[in-house]
């Protein structure tokens, strides 16, 4: 499959050179460093590419976000590579398991469901979460996200689900943002 980029360039060429730098880099007479990486030993990159590319999106700096997307997008190839290294699962599988669960929670899409709002969509998404196994709608905020960023998602959810803890003071919280938050921390 050949996808093009306006500018005429060849994606899934210029993805499998990038596949194939990442090989070399971990390969017997690749990079000491990067051969010497974990799955644990990369993190701190991931997120701080992660926050960089927030920063490049907050500034509209299309040459930044550029960039700084195209470092995201090496570190995920890179941790993908990590895992097949140490046969943990491959960029295959990876690819795989996303593509199936983009496929099965948008069946609006792929299925012939019907919604008619963004609301629709999120409740079927949610429908179909709890068909994959989520007890809870807050089982999947990610323990490890920054406390001001956890306590928004959660007081999102709570709004989402009208989960009556606090319901009366989220009504009247003028700025639930993280930024908001983070300062009434």
């Amino acid at each position: 499959m050949k996808i093009t980029t306006p500018n005429g360039m060849d994606c899934m060429n210029e993805f499998k050179n990038l596949l194939a730098v990442a090989d070399r880099l971990l390969g017997p007479k690749g990079c000491p460093w990067d051969r010497a990486q974990t799955l644990f030993t990369v993190q701190p990159y991931l997120l701080e590419e992660t926050h960089e590319l927030i920063e490049a999106i907050d500034l509209g700096d299309s040459k930044k976000i550029m960039e700084e997307l195209g470092d995201v997008l090496f570190i995920l190839i890179f941790i993908a590579k990590l895992g097949e290294k140490n046969a943990h699962f491959t960029l295959e599988e990876s690819i795989q398991t996303v593509k199936d669960k983009l496929i099965r929670r948008h069946p609006h899409v792929f299925e012939g469901a019907v919604v008619s709002s963004s609301d629709d969509v999120v409740a079927q998404w949610e429908e179909v979460k709890k068909k994959e196994g989520k007890k809870h709608p807050i089982d999947d905020i990610p323990p490890t996200l920054p406390a001001a960023a956890r306590a928004q998602k959660v007081i999102q959810k709570m709004k989402r689900y009208k989960i009556a803890v606090f319901k009366e003071k989220m009504s009247t919280a003028p700025n639930l943002t993280e930024h908001g938050i983070a300062q009434e921390l």
